[in-house]
């Protein structure tokens, strides 16, 4: 025997592994090879859906600005935030000073704001 053949290379006092133990040895492998290539699938899976879902979400995004574009409104550019686990209430608006009694007939009716509707009201 030379120095670069294997069985040279293993000690001569190791014992065979008996037959029953390699074979549940074997199967335990097979099982957990199985189950690890069951969860590559599965994350494989996941990774393509969030990707499908991800172009989604660019396209509709590309969809609004090319919409912004034709209505001829400048979108204002968000800054990412941390995610928030309440909702932030905005702050109530300030009611204009109450005018004198000889500025009341001077001044004209107070029209609503259009855009954002307060809290509690309902469009019909």
């Amino acid at each position: 025997m030379t120095l670069n053949d294997p069985l040279a290379l293993t000690p001569s006092h190791a014992m065979p592994v008996p037959a029953s133990y390699a074979e549940k040895a074997m199967a335990s492998l097979m099982q957990l090879h199985g189950e690890l290539m069951d969860e590559k699938e599965r994350r494989v899976e996941l990774f393509r859906r969030l990707m499908e879902k991800e172009q989604a979400l660019a396209e509709l995004k590309m969809y609004v600005k090319l919409l912004e574009e034709r209505a001829g409104v400048a979108r204002e550019t968000v800054q990412p935030t941390e995610p928030r686990t309440a909702r932030a209430e905005p702050p109530a608006p300030q009611p204009p000073p109450k005018p004198r009694s000889s500025q009341l007939s001077a001044m004209p009716p107070v029209v609503p704001r259009v855009g954002k509707r307060p809290e509690g009201w309902k469009v019909w």
